[in-house]
């Protein structure tokens, strides 16, 4: 969104700037990025190509730039397809993941060294695993240890 909101409004008024980008951005949003590309290379045309002494904000640079990202990254932004397949198209399911391990792993007064850190992310994903690694690996260690089950199932 970014690159495409920047490539939009520069070199241009809000309000123009502000309606290429709504349009541009609902293309992206239905999967119609070569209109958008295609836009984005008129538009960088009527600027003209970057030269070595443009700084990195003139509009051709910022222009320049939103097109090569969206040419390289265009297989990964199928978003109208991901939405049909119930996909997450937003990164705060990863960012959230990531606050989390931070707050339970990286709080204050937690200090680990990597074998301790690999083995805590162990013992999450087995808390959060579907077969429960856990219950088994403490039914199977009660058995050993003292010889009794006491998970065995009435016959």
């Amino acid at each position: 969104m970014s690159y495409v909101f920047a490539a939009a409004m520069v070199g241009r008024a809000f309000q123009p700037g502000w309606e290429c980008y709504a349009r541009w951005i609902g293309w992206v949003w239905q999967g119609r990025l070569d209109e958008v590309l295609k836009e984005l290379a008129e538009w960088l045309a009527e600027l003209g190509e970057p030269t070595p002494a443009d700084p990195v904000g003139s509009p051709r640079q910022v222009v320049k730039r939103a097109l090569e990202y969206l040419r390289n990254n265009r297989e990964r932004m199928k978003y109208a397809e991901y939405r049909q397949q119930g996909l997450p198209i937003t990164s705060s399911y990863v960012e959230s993941a990531v606050k989390q391990f931070n707050y339970r792993v990286k709080g204050t007064e937690k200090f680990w060294n990597e074998q301790g850190a690999e083995e805590m992310l162990q013992l999450r994903a087995d808390h959060l695993s579907d077969v429960q690694p856990l219950k088994v690996f403490w039914q199977a260690r009660e058995t050993r240890e003292s010889g009794q089950n006491r998970y065995r199932q009435a016959a």
